[in-house]
């Protein structure tokens, strides 16, 4: 996906239209939410290990502040619409389904496992 295309879908996520970006998944919510997920990139949900989904979350975090960096207009549609980023790391089932992890809301982790 080249940067022109980013830019115009980066303002679609405000009218419902999730973002994905390589492990990174960015939608709004009924609640006024940002959803910013990450897919761990543990193979099989019997290895999954709280401090490695830490880590990972750490990562999806330091990735999502680098794209508000990279595309202002990403700053502008959160501040505009008033809303508040949430942090989720989740498992993807061989695209079969999408497990929680954990989530991160105003510096509050909660743990699904």
């Amino acid at each position: 996906m080249n940067e022109s295309h980013i830019r115009d879908r980066i303002w679609r996520i405000a009218d419902g239209v999730p973002l994905n970006l390589g492990n990174l998944t960015i939608q709004t919510t009924d609640s006024d939410k940002l959803l910013v997920t990450g897919w761990t990139n543990t193979v099989h949900f019997e290895n999954i290990k709280k401090d490695s989904v830490l880590r990972e979350l750490e990562e999806l975090k330091a990735t999502f502040n680098e794209l508000t960096k990279t595309y202002r207009d990403l700053n502008t549609i959160i501040e505009k619409n008033n809303l508040i980023v949430e942090y989720h790391m989740a498992y993807d089932d061989a695209g079969k389904v999408g497990i929680g992890l954990c989530s991160e809301l105003n510096g509050e982790l909660n743990w699904y496992l």
